[in-house]
Parts: C-alpha cells; sequence; structure tokens
C-alpha cells in the first residue's frame, strides 16, 4: 500500500491536481474492497449485507466492532469518497494507514473533551465539503471499540459540526458479528469462519436547526442500538455477546 502510494498516487495527483479527488476515491475503494475479499477468500469470512448507501455526498454512522470496520465502511460507499475523523495517533506510525488517511485528508482529533482550534478547523473543513457534496461523511462516532461490541456512547462534536453545516441524508451502518477480532493481531488469529451481518438503515432528514441536533443524535444511537439487539436475537446467542441494551437515550458526551 505504502509503496504504491509513494511511487503511483503522489506523481499523479502532483502531475494532475484537478483530479486528485477521483485518484483518491479510486485508491480507497480499491484497498477496502480489496481487504474485505481477501478477507472473505482467505478466511472464510462470510458477508451478510442489506440495504445500500447512495451514489451521492451522505453522512454515514457507523458502529465500531473491529479494525474492519473501516474497510467495510468505506467499501459501501458508492459516492463522493468520505472523510473519516481519524484518532490523532493514527497520523504517524503505523506503515501504509498513516500516510492513507494523511493522504485522504481525513480530519485528525484528539478525543478531548474539547476540540483545539485545529481540530475545530479541520471538522469545520470537512463539513463544508460535504455540504458542498464534493465528500461524505463516514463516522464511528463511539471513538474505539467496546470489549462485547454493544454500541458506546456517542463523542457528539464531530456530528453535531456536520450535521449543523451539512444538510445531506444522514445513513446508520449496522455491523455484527465482528467483536472478538477487535484488533490487528485479532484479525489474523480470529476471523476465520466469521460471518459478518450489515444493516443499512436510512435515510434519515437532517434536522432542520441545531436546536434538535442532540435529539436527531439520540435517534440515530437508540435506531443502531434497537438493529444490532434485533440482529443478534435473530441469530441466537453468541460468546462474548451482551445482553440487549436497556431502551435508554444515549448519554451525551460532549
Amino acid at each position: 500500500m505504502g509503496l504504491g502510494q509513494r511511487v503511483l498516487l503522489w506523481p499523479a495527483m502532483v502531475l494532475l491536481p484537478r483530479r486528485r479527488r477521483a485518484m483518491v476515491r479510486a485508491w480507497l475503494r480499491f484497498h477496502a474492497i480489496a481487504t474485505v475479499r481477501m478477507a472473505r477468500v482467505f478466511a472464510g469470512v462470510r458477508l451478510t449485507t442489506t440495504g445500500s448507501l447512495p451514489a451521492e455526498s451522505c453522512i454515514v454512522v457507523m458502529n465500531h466492532q473491529s479494525v474492519l470496520d473501516i474497510p467495510l465502511g468505506l467499501s459501501l460507499v458508492t459516492g463522493p469518497y468520505p472523510l473519516i475523523p481519524t484518532r490523532d495517533r493514527y497520523r504517524r506510525g503505523i506503515p501504509g494507514i498513516s500516510p492513507l488517511s494523511r493522504l485522504a485528508r481525513f480530519p485528525f482529533l484528539s478525543q478531548g473533551r474539547t476540540l483545539s482550534r485545529a481540530e475545530l478547523a479541520s471538522l469545520t473543513d470537512a463539513a463544508t465539503q460535504v455540504a458542498r457534496g464534493e465528500q461524505s461523511l463516514l463516522i464511528f462516532p463511539e471513538g474505539h471499540r467496546t470489549d462485547d461490541g454493544r454500541i458506546g456512547r456517542f463523542m457528539r462534536n464531530g456530528l453535531r459540526i456536520t450535521l449543523a453545516r451539512a444538510s445531506r441524508p444522514v445513513y446508520c451502518v449496522v455491523a455484527d458479528g465482528m467483536s472478538h477480532a477487535r484488533t490487528f493481531a485479532d484479525a489474523f488469529l480470529r476471523f476465520a469462519g466469521t460471518h459478518i451481518r450489515v444493516v443499512v438503515l436510512g435515510p434519515y432528514p437532517p434536522p432542520s436547526d441545531d436546536t434538535h441536533v442532540d435529539a436527531f443524535i439520540d435517534m440515530l444511537h437508540q435506531r443502531m442500538t434497537a438493529e444490532l439487539d434485533a440482529m443478534r436475537a435473530a441469530r441466537g446467542p453468541s460468546p462474548g455477546d451482551a445482553p440487549p441494551s436497556p431502551s435508554v437515550p444515549s448519554a451525551r458526551a460532549d
């Protein structure tokens, strides 16, 4: 991945700067689809997907169970490639992934309680691009992977900023079956034979004004939690599953 970016992609973008978005989109989709296919071919991973995303700019909210979530989410986005709010620690140090995140100009966040000026500017710029229809947004608002695969509370800053600025359809992607393979090491050792189920919910029209944003985020959390519980009930109990989540609004994390 890293060698291809340095040898092929960077020179091409320097020569054809107006084609940057198209080239980055093709590069991201190629690696995302290739990763998912390799998991299916070499590890016997089964993938069942219900629903789809439109070929237009949109906001995609996805739960976070495993390192495979990101290529899986990217493979579902068929419109403008999505910007993904990413932990700042991934900016450097991970071969292939760190350069690709910088190449795609993902906004990097420290996940603190308050945003720095640079983080706010980065998220605002991403939201503006989504509002113009130039990009999509793929966000994992939990911010981290839970131990049992249950949907945790949402960190709201990224969603608040985007929903306040971008009047784009909102979709939820709920994936299950990966909570036993949270890390890169787990992915190599424990993905074999996994059955991943994915359901796309929506579209949901964005809130009409800023005063409804938090209630809208609560609704997304509740819909996703209910869908995950329904998916687990339909397939029966599995080791590591937590009991169904209580039907209460998500805790607000600023």
